[in-house]
C-alpha cells in the first residue's frame, strides 16, 4: 500500500474553465431570471445543489431542469478549458512515481470526461463525479470515496481544492487539505491546512521530494 495519495478537484485546480462556467451560468441565470450577483458563492457546489438555493419557491422539477441547461451548455463549450499551470508535469510525475491519486468533482461524469479532454488531462476510471454520491460538496461523501478508490484511508490521502465548499468537504472526510487561490481569495481559504503558490509545489510540501 502506498503511504500517500491524493484526490484532485477539477475546475479550478487542476483545470481553468472559469470562462466556460461563466458563460453557461450567466446564459441560465438570465434564463432563470436569478440575479448574476447570487452566483459567485456558490464556486466548487453541485449545480443541482446551487439550483435548490437559487430557485426561491421553486420545485425540484425546476432545479433539475436548470441543471440540466446548465450542464448542456458546460459540455458544448469547452474551448477555452486548459489545464493550470503546472497540471500535466504534476500528475505525470505522480504516474511516474506510482503514487495515487484520482480526481474528486462537483461536476457530473459527461462534464468532466468533456473538460478533461479539452485540457489533455487524464481522466482516471475511479473518478468520483457528483451523479456517484448521495451528497456532493460541502459534504465529506466525495472525498471519503475518493479514498476508498484508491484503496487508502482518508487520513493518508491530501485533498486539493481551491474553493471553501471544497475545503470543508475534504477536512470534514479526514484528509490533509492544500487549497490554491485560484477561483477564491487566499484569505477565504482559511480552513486549508497548507496553501499552495502553484501545483508544483505539492509534492515538496508533502515530503515527497
Amino acid at each position: 500500500m502506498s503511504e500517500i495519495g491524493f484526490l484532485f478537484d477539477l475546475d479550478g485546480t487542476l483545470i481553468n474553465s472559469l470562462e466556460s462556467v461563466d458563460r453557461a451560468w450567466v446564459a441560465t441565470a438570465k434564463e432563470a431570471g436569478v440575479p448574476l450577483e447570487e452566483l459567485g458563492r456558490f464556486h466548487g457546489i453541485p449545480a443541482l445543489q446551487v439550483w435548490r438555493e437559487l430557485l426561491v419557491g421553486g420545485t425540484e422539477e425546476d432545479a433539475q431542469y436548470y441543471t440540466e441547461r446548465v450542464l448542456a451548455r458546460e459540455i458544448m463549450d469547452t474551448e477555452s478549458v486548459v489545464a493550470n499551470p503546472g497540471a500535466h508535469e504534476l500528475l505525470a510525475e505522480l504516474d511516474e512515481r506510482k503514487i495515487p491519486w484520482t480526481i474528486v468533482t462537483s461536476g457530473v461524469k459527461p462534464l468532466a470526461i468533456a473538460r478533461t479532454k479539452a485540457a489533455g488531462i487524464r481522466f482516471p476510471e475511479n473518478s468520483v463525479t457528483f451523479d456517484q454520491v448521495k451528497q456532493g460538496k460541502p459534504f465529506p461523501e466525495p472525498y471519503i470515496l475518493g479514498a476508498q478508490r484508491i484503496a487508502l484511508p482518508t487520513s493518508m490521502t491530501w485533498g486539493v481544492e481551491d474553493a471553501p465548499g471544497g475545503i470543508r468537504a475534504a477536512k470534514d472526510a479526514g484528509c490533509t487539505v492544500a487549497s490554491i487561490a485560484t477561483t477564491h481569495k487566499k484569505d477565504e481559504l482559511f480552513e486549508a491546512d497548507y496553501h499552495l503558490e502553484s501545483l508544483a509545489d505539492l509534492l515538496k510540501l508533502a515530503g515527497l521530494n
